[in-house]
C-alpha cells in the first residue's frame, strides 16, 4: 500500500513539475515576442569596407558610447582657410578597376578621379590628426561695401583654439546613369530611422543597402565619434549639376518619371540639410565654361535654377567643372544675373583671394584628393608651396593609397605617367 502511494505521489511531482516548466516556457516566449515588437529588426544592414563584394552584413552594430564634447575656447580666426575636394567614392573596387592594361588603368576615370572607401577612411583620420574641423563655406565669407563697390571677401571669425578650418565638397554626386555599374553607390535613400544610406543594385540582381560605402555616411558616423571633427554640426558641400538629376533621382526636365523621382527626393534632401550638409551648383550640363559663349552660360544657369534650386534652396556657390572658367561678360553673368558671389575652380596648392576682374567675388581653389593627386602630387599636400609650412602632414600617401583594390603599385602608377609625359 505504501509502494502505490509513492509511485502516486512521484507521478504528481512530475506532472507539477511538467506544469512549472511549460508556464516558465509560455512566459518567456511572451517576453521575446514583445520584445521584438518594441524593438523590430533593422532593416539596413552595413556592408563592412573589407567584405570587396558587397554582401550584407547580418551581424547587429555594436553601439559606440556617444563621446562627450569638451566646451571649445573660442579664438579669432586669421589663418588660411584649406578647401578640398572629392568625388563620389569606389565602393567596390573590383568593378572600377578592371583594366588588365597598366596604361589603360592608371588612364582611367576611376583610376584618376576616385579614391576608395578604404583610403578615405585614413584620409579622414589623418585630417583629424593633423587638427583640421569641419566649417561652412557659407560662413567664412560676407559682403562688404568699400567706396560704393561691393565686395565678397573672407571674414575674421571665432574658431575653436589650436584647431583648424576646413571645407570639404563632392563633386556629381549624381550618380549619372551611364555610370551606374562601374563601383560606386546607385543613389542615397533613408533608412528606417531617417538616416542616409546608399543603396546599389548589383548585376546579379543583389541589392546592397549600405552606410559604410559612401562619404556622406561615413562622415556622419566619423563626427558622431568625434565630434571635434566638426564646427557648428558643419559636414560637407555637396555640389550638383542637374542634366541628369541629383542623388540618383531622376529629376530632369526629360525624365519619364520626373514628378514621382521629386517627390523621392524631397526627404534626401532635408535629411541632409538637416544633419549639416549643404550644396553649390556645379552647373547643369557640366561642360568646360571656359569655352563657353554668353548665351551658354545663361541657358545652363537658368536651367539649374529651374530644375535644381527649387529641390536644394538657394545657393550662392558655384563650382566650375573641371575647374574650368575665364574672366569678362561670360562669368559676369553667373554673379550679375544669378547671384553667385562665390566661386570654387581645382588647384592641388592653396589659393583663396577677392577678384577685382571677375565684380570682386570670392575665388578659392580646391585642391583635388584623388587618384591622380595620390600618385603624382603627394608631397604638394605634406606641405604649402613654401616647403616650409606643414599642410596635411598626416597625409602620407604611400600609407593611404590601396594597392591591393587599385591592381597596380603607387610607383609602377609613377612610372607609367612618367613615360607619358616624355613621349
Amino acid at each position: 500500500m505504501s509502494t502505490k502511494k509513492s509511485g502516486e505521489k512521484s507521478t504528481k511531482l512530475v506532472y507539477e513539475f511538467v506544469i512549472v516548466v511549460l508556464l516558465l516556457v509560455i512566459i518567456i516566449l511572451c517576453v521575446i515576442i514583445m520584445n521584438k515588437r518594441n524593438n523590430p529588426d533593422p532593416i539596413i544592414k552595413v556592408t563592412p569596407t573589407p567584405e570587396p563584394t558587397g554582401t550584407i552584413s547580418t551581424e547587429e552594430p555594436t553601439q559606440t558610447p556617444k563621446p562627450t564634447v569638451t566646451p571649445y575656447e573660442l579664438v579669432e580666426y586669421k589663418g588660411r582657410i584649406e578647401h578640398i575636394f572629392f568625388h563620389s567614392l569606389i565602393a567596390f573596387p573590383e568593378l572600377a578597376f578592371t583594366q588588365t592594361d597598366k596604361k589603360a588603368l592608371v588612364t582611367s576615370t576611376w583610376f584618376k578621379d576616385f579614391v576608395t572607401v578604404s583610403e578615405f577612411k585614413k584620409i579622414l583620420q589623418a585630417l583629424y590628426n593633423d587638427g583640421y574641423m569641419l566649417i561652412n563655406a557659407n560662413d567664412i565669407f560676407e559682403e562688404r561695401t568699400v567706396d560704393g563697390v561691393k565686395r565678397y571677401e573672407v571674414k575674421t571669425f571665432l574658431f575653436p583654439k589650436n584647431k583648424k578650418p576646413l571645407i570639404m565638397s563632392f563633386d556629381d554626386t549624381n550618380y549619372y546613369s551611364n555610370k551606374l555599374g562601374y563601383g560606386t553607390v546607385d543613389k542615397l535613400i533613408l533608412d528606417d530611422k531617417g538616416k542616409v544610406v546608399t543603396y546599389t543594385r548589383m548585376k546579379d540582381g543583389r541589392e546592397i543597402i549600405s552606410d559604410d560605402n559612401e562619404y556622406i555616411p561615413i562622415i556622419d558616423k566619423f563626427v558622431e565619434e568625434h565630434p571635434d571633427f566638426s564646427f557648428n554640426g558643419a559636414k560637407g558641400m555637396i555640389c550638383l549639376t542637374g542634366f541628369d538629376g541629383i542623388l540618383g533621382y531622376r529629376t530632369h526636365r526629360d525624365s519619364p518619371n520626373r514628378e514621382s523621382e521629386i517627390e523621392k527626393v524631397k526627404p534626401i534632401v532635408k535629411a541632409l540639410k538637416d544633419t549639416g550638409w549643404y550644396f553649390a551648383s556645379h552647373s547643369y550640363k557640366h561642360d568646360a565654361m571656359a569655352g563657353y559663349n554668353v548665351a551658354q552660360m545663361r541657358d545652363c544657369a537658368q536651367k539649374f535654377k529651374n530644375e535644381v534650386t527649387p529641390l536644394i534652396g538657394e545657393t550662392k556657390i558655384y563650382v566650375y567643372p573641371f575647374g574650368s572658367w575665364k574672366t569678362g561678360e561670360v562669368q559676369d553673368i553667373l554673379y550679375k544675373e544669378f547671384g553667385f558671389t562665390y566661386f570654387c575652380s581645382v588647384g592641388v596648392n592653396y589659393y583663396i583671394k577677392t577678384r577685382a576682374d571677375m565684380n570682386y567675388i570670392l575665388f578659392q581653389d580646391r585642391a583635388n584628393i584623388d587618384g591622380w593627386t595620390l600618385v603624382r602630387n603627394g608631397h604638394l599636400l605634406e606641405k604649402y608651396k613654401d616647403w616650409g609650412t606643414p599642410r596635411f602632414p598626416s597625409m602620407i600617401v604611400d600609407d593611404i593609397y590601396n594597392e591591393e583594390e587599385r591592381g597596380i603599385s603607387r610607383q609602377e602608377a609613377m612610372e607609367i605617367y612618367s613615360e607619358m609625359d616624355n613621349s
